[in-house]
């Protein structure tokens, strides 16, 4: 069961990892079209924070507490790397619309 719990989480931020990809994909693609650098490259430090934490999630927090209603509770650092990838995630993405809208990122 603890198996099936890890598979499942891993599958979730797999999930997410690949919409990350897609927006990396978005930035690279203006930044070739349109001569504009968008910095899709930074989006990689919110991808490899994500993927991190949740390998640590799913199979080192799981392991040890046995118990997984409990992945996001009481570890505090995995919790810190979602946290701050989220905050960068919002931020990159911010200045990527404004970027594409024409606005100064």
């Amino acid at each position: 069961m603890q198996i099936l719990g890890s598979i499942l989480i891993l599958y979730s931020w797999v999930v997410v990892a690949i919409l990350v990809l897609f927006l990396f994909l978005i930035g690279r693609f203006y930044e070739i079209k349109f001569g504009q650098r968008s910095r899709y490259q930074l989006l990689l430090l919110p991808l490899a924070l994500f993927l991190v934490a949740a390998v640590w999630d799913a199979f080192f927090v799981n392991s040890r507490t046995g118990n997984p209603l409990l992945d996001f509770v009481g570890e505090p650092w995995p919790e810190l790397l979602l946290l701050f990838g989220g905050a960068t995630l919002i931020g990159l993405c911010y200045g990527l619309y404004k970027t594409m809208m024409g606005g100064k990122g």
